[in-house]
């Protein structure tokens, strides 16, 4: 694979990001299928990452506005990420995008048992959208 010619690792927890490290210089980059997130120590260290890259890739590295769920906002202090639109449409997804927020405490006892979601049209639905949290 080209990024490990460049120096980077694969890294163990995550086959999808990838650690370049060389002295005080560090470089991350996330890739999922035809995106990447890149992000470096130095503007220097990034713009020749971006060069070796867009010389054996056509690519369009273009400002980092969404990225699998999460939203991320640029602002003088830095970037702030959110999933607010990724919640409204699991929201959507379960018919709960009309429902109030209130108050509620958690019972930390209840106890679940097998035949509490036979009221469930769809149990997919159900699994999709537990798997979406």
């Amino acid at each position: 694979m080209f990024l490990l010619t460049l120096g980077f690792t694969e890294t163990k927890s995550d086959t999808s990001l990838f650690i370049y490290r060389h002295g005080s210089e560090t470089a991350y980059l996330l890739l999922y299928v035809d995106d990447i997130v890149l992000t470096a120590s130095s503007q220097p260290l990034l713009q020749r990452i971006i060069m070796s890259l867009q010389q054996e890739f056509a690519m369009d590295l273009g400002v980092l506005h969404h990225f699998l769920g999460v939203t991320v906002e640029h602002r003088p202090s830095g970037m702030f990420l959110h999933q607010r639109q990724y919640t409204l449409d699991i929201l959507e997804r379960a018919g709960m995008n009309d429902c109030n927020s209130c108050s509620t405490p958690v019972d930390t006892q209840a106890k679940l048992s097998a035949d509490m979601g036979a009221s469930v049209a769809d149990p997919t639905t159900y699994r999709s959208l537990a798997g979406a949290l």
